[in-house]
């Protein structure tokens, strides 16, 4: 069964990289594993739970492509930024809580980590930034992987190491206003 559902998981996956979103459905997902559109339910008996897996996969992935570096913020932030280059659906799945809500797969305890990880790599390297300033950063490096998910960075002409650079100094926030 766990077999099953392994399956059925990279399916979604394939599918949401290649199809975004809206175009991973449980019948989809059966039709590319080559079972009936009726198997998946035992594993996943709605849309909303076989999202919500998939995205805490998508996280578990994120999660391990952070754990492969020193913990520095900007190695971290640009980790973050090229996932969401590579895998932009993914990358937007992991923002959809209104689709995930009804999931019961309690996504945030998945992602919650990764934003304290962030804001202690931040602060640890920046003594001087509250916790609050370390998620400005974050937010920023957010709003810079988004752009860059949708490829709006390049209708402004604005490279993201560049933008990442400019974010992440290491003057307080507080400092600046």
């Amino acid at each position: 069964m766990d077999g099953l559902r392994n399956q059925l998981l990279d399916a979604a996956a394939r599918i949401l990289d290649e199809n975004g979103i809206e175009a991973v459905t449980i019948r989809e997902t059966a039709r590319q594993c080559g079972v009936s559109h009726g198997a998946p339910r035992r594993h996943f008996p709605s849309r909303a739970v076989l999202l919500g897996h998939l995205a805490k996969r998508v996280a578990a992935e994120l999660t391990e492509e952070f754990d492969a570096t020193d913990g520095d913020p900007r190695r971290l932030a640009k980790i973050y930024v090229e996932f969401a280059a590579r895998r932009p659906h993914a990358f937007d799945l992991l923002l959809r809580h209104d689709l995930l809500e009804a999931s019961g797969a309690d996504l945030r305890s998945t992602t919650l980590p990764l934003v304290a990880r962030w804001r202690d790599a931040w602060c640890a390297q920046n003594p001087a930034d509250s916790d609050a300033d370390a998620l400005a950063r974050l937010t920023a490096v957010h709003g810079i992987a988004s752009l860059v998910s949708h490829r709006a960075h390049e209708v402004v002409g604005l490279e993201p190491e560049e933008l990442l650079g400019r974010v992440l100094r290491s003057q307080n926030f507080s400092e600046r206003m």
